[in-house]
C-alpha cells in the first residue's frame, strides 16, 4: 500500500523525502541527510492537492471504526487513512489520464472527419 501512496505523491508533486543541512543540498554530498517522510504527513499532503484540484473529493472517517472512506463522485473506497488517499489519488489520477487520452482521441477524429 505504501508503493501506491508513494507513487500517487510521486505524480502529484508531493515530497516523499525530507532533508538536513545547510541550503538545498547538492546530489551525492554527504553532508545531507535525507530520510522518508511518515506515510500520514504525505497521505496528509496528497489529500490537500486532491481536495484543491478535484472539488467532489472528500475523505471521512467510518464512524465506530479506524477506516476513512474516501469518495469521488460515485466511485468510493473504504480502508485506513494512507491506504483510502492513494487510492483516490489513483482513481483521480487515472480518471485524468483517460480524460486526457479521450480528449486526444476525438481531436484526431475530428482532425481526419474534415480530411
Amino acid at each position: 500500500m505504501t508503493e501506491l501512496l508513494m507513487r500517487a505523491a510521486r505524480q502529484l508533486g508531493v515530497p516523499t523525502e525530507v532533508s538536513a543541512g545547510p541550503g538545498p543540498g547538492l546530489p551525492g554530498a554527504s553532508i545531507w541527510a535525507r530520510w522518508p517522510r511518515d506515510p500520514r504527513d504525505i497521505a496528509q499532503d496528497v489529500l490537500e492537492h486532491l481536495t484543491r484540484t478535484s472539488a467532489d473529493a472528500t475523505v471521512v472517517p467510518v464512524p465506530g471504526t479506524s477506516l476513512w472512506r474516501a469518495r469521488q463522485g460515485e466511485w468510493s473506497h473504504v480502508g485506513l487513512f494512507e491506504e483510502a488517499i492513494a487510492h483516490l489519488a489513483e482513481h483521480i489520477l487515472e480518471r485524468s489520464r483517460n480524460t486526457r487520452r479521450s480528449g486526444r482521441l476525438s481531436s484526431a477524429a475530428h482532425r481526419n472527419s474534415i480530411r
